[in-house]
């Protein structure tokens, strides 16, 4: 179970997360995550999620939302690639206030209740949060 707490004296709530699973991959420290998009991953769902994934096989595309477990700094800006300055929620940096991490993965295969998935930033052991279709009537095209 993952605790999230607001420290601002305004708010006084917090928000729990149960976690779905986890990430099985050969990648134990922070690492480029240009990098580590190249690599396979596994998915290895908890078996109360296991019937959550009926039919998952049918997307091609999935987002994986999962908790940057070794990040235990925040900042509220970062240097991107090319070395620039940008507030945290204009980059992709897992230095986040709330480490929710979230990638777009393409599932390669399922087995029961395991799924291999390639393009995948996180590292070995994080908590997997939710995990959700790319669906291209919502996510492909914005014409709002």
């Amino acid at each position: 179970m993952l605790h999230i707490s607001n420290t601002d004296s305004h708010f006084s709530n917090s928000i729990v997360f149960d976690e779905i699973g986890y990430v099985k991959n050969n990648f134990k420290s922070p690492t480029d995550a240009l990098e580590l998009r190249k690599y396979e991953s596994l998915l290895i769902i908890y078996p109360e999620f296991e019937e959550g994934l009926q039919k998952i096989e049918e997307n091609e595309y999935l987002q994986i939302l999962f908790n940057f477990h070794k990040e235990s700094n925040s900042q509220l800006k970062d240097s991107t690639y090319n070395g620039k300055l940008r507030g945290i929620f204009s980059s992709r940096c897992c230095k986040r206030p709330n480490k929710i991490g979230l990638t777009t993965v393409k599932l390669l295969a399922r087995d029961g209740r395991v799924l291999r998935v390639k393009g995948l930033d996180a590292l070995d052991g994080s908590p997997v949060l939710d995990i959700k279709p790319l669906c291209g009537i919502l996510d492909g095209k914005f014409d709002f």
